[in-house]
């Protein structure tokens, strides 16, 4: 029964999608990696992993007047067969999707949208597998930090604007509308994103910064973030620092009773229900393309964390290497290597038995 609705759905979408600009787009990754982290107990595991495998629909019309609509709708999924949360879980539109118009001014869009920050990322070149989602950031600026997470994604009900480049500048502005309030309290998860990016002749810059308002009571979020580097004549060079200040509530549980912070309770950290996480970091990227291969080496650092203006051994060193070898315009195999080394205290709170995390990689990646 269900085959035969299918069917009568597509059939009847057909002269609709027959007048209309679609343009079906994806990638496939998958790969070999051998990976040492706490998703493995710290014991060396290898397996066929995908990597950030998506599919997508995009379109627009003309509108006249120089106006037109424009649309997208994408979704991650896994091709390792394995069901993973977030992206990797194959759920309709759990990507980048949205509705929108675009003219001179610009162009305006409503939906599930990509943040300011994830925008913002030119030190972020390398790929992962969908597992490597615990302490295996490349580089370790983005997503998260030793508690609470604050951006390099996508925006829910979310509403952005793009302006059109005048003179090598451009703008954007995101918001994203929250939906949760508790009784007598502030509305949470409103969030507000500004980035302003100028590119002339190879050399490009940019300044992000994204706040999540009333994260804990009153108190909100903020990451501020640089970027600045050089792409042209094969040599890519790019440089990220950020400030991030982050609240949230330390001595927060898990469902099973754990403490959220594993290693919290041998802190001086005060249990209030709301506290105060300030950190900065730091990251470099180089590439250099030589013929159909294309070498890469990231290194990013964590640093100066303070929580309630306390200092906290919460640091952290990240190194990566790869090379990519170009089979065509749009297959490309990669292999590389890299590793996370938690300073004493940033391991304690995360409960990691070792501080240090490392993958081995291989991934084929086809564009389509």
């Amino acid at each position: 029964m269900k085959k035969l609705v299918l069917v009568a759905a597509l059939a009847a979408a057909m002269p609709v999608l027959a007048q209309a600009d679609v343009t079906i787009y994806g990638s496939i990754r998958a790969g070999l990696d051998s990976m040492k982290s706490s998703d493995t107990n710290f014991k060396s595991n290898t397996g066929v992993d995908d990597f950030a495998s998506r599919i997508g629909f995009k379109g627009s019309e003309d509108l006249g007047n120089g106006l037109k609509a424009i649309w997208q709708v994408e979704t991650g999924m896994n091709v390792d067969g394995v069901t993973t949360g977030g992206t990797g879980s194959g759920t309709f539109a759990n990507r980048t999707s949205f509705v929108g118009v675009e003219g001179n001014f610009g162009k305006i869009r409503l939906g599930y949208l990509d943040d300011v920050l994830g925008e913002t990322e030119s030190t972020d070149n390398l790929y992962g597998p969908r597992r490597d989602n615990t302490g295996m950031a490349f580089p370790l600026y983005e997503g998260s930090d030793v508690f609470g997470t604050y951006g390099d994604s996508r925006v829910k009900n979310g509403v952005r604007y793009d302006s059109p480049d005048l003179n090598g500048f451009n703008a954007m502005v995101h918001l994203g509308s929250g939906e949760a309030q508790a009784a007598g309290g502030k509305k949470t998860g409103n969030t507000l994103g500004t980035r302003l990016a100028y590119s002339n002749a190879g050399f490009f810059g940019a300044y992000a910064y994204m706040a999540k308002y009333n994260t804990v009571a009153d108190h909100n979020s903020g990451v501020h973030r640089v970027e600045f580097g050089y792409d042209a004549n094969n040599l890519y060079l790019a440089a990220t620092l950020q400030k991030t200040t982050l609240w949230g509530d330390a001595w927060s549980k898990n469902t099973d009773g754990s403490y959220a912070v594993s290693g919290i309770a041998g802190t001086t950290v005060a249990n209030t229900g709301a506290n105060k996480l300030t950190s900065r970091s730091w990251a470099i990227n180089a590439a250099y393309t030589i013929g159909a291969f294309k070498p890469s080496i990231v290194y990013s650092k964590r640093s100066s964390v303070k929580v309630d203006g306390q200092s906290q051994d919460w640091g952290a060193t990240q190194w990566a290497a790869a090379v990519d070898y170009s089979l065509s315009k749009r297959t490309m195999l990669q292999a590389g290597y890299g590793q996370v080394k938690e300073d004493k205290g940033a391991q304690a709170a995360l409960g990691w038995a070792e501080d240090k995390a490392s993958i081995t990689w291989v991934m084929l990646k086809h564009n389509f």
